[in-house]
C-alpha cells in the first residue's frame, strides 16, 4: 500500500484509511503475499468493478451533456490544447 499512497501524494496512514474504508464497502481486498507476510496488496472487487463501470457511465453521460452543444472545431481544439498541457506536464 505503501506504492499506493506515494503514487495519490498521501501518507501511509492516509492509504489505510482510504483502503479500509473501501474493504468495509466491499469494494477492495486485501491480499497478504504468500513470500512475506509483511507485504499487503490491494485488489479491487466484484463488487468495486461495478461501481467503476457505474462511474464510468454517468462519467460519459455528463461529458456528452456537457459538449452536446461544442461545435466539432471546438472540440479538436480543445483536444489540442489538453494534449499542450499534458505534453507540459510530462515534460517537467
Amino acid at each position: 500500500m505503501i506504492e499506493l499512497a506515494r503514487e495519490q501524494l498521501i501518507t501511509g496512514a492516509g492509504m489505510t484509511s482510504i483502503v479500509d474504508h473501501l474493504g468495509e464497502l466491499g469494494l477492495v481486498d486485501r491480499v497478504r503475499s504468500e513470500s512475506d507476510r509483511r507485504v499487503v496488496s490491494v485488489a479491487i472487487s466484484r463488487k468495486g468493478e461495478d461501481a467503476v463501470k457505474q462511474g464510468l457511465a454517468l462519467y460519459r453521460k455528463l461529458i456528452e451533456k456537457a459538449t452536446r452543444h461544442v461545435t466539432e472545431q471546438e472540440r479538436r481544439n480543445l483536444l489540442a490544447t489538453l494534449d499542450n498541457m499534458i505534453a507540459a506536464v510530462q515534460e517537467a
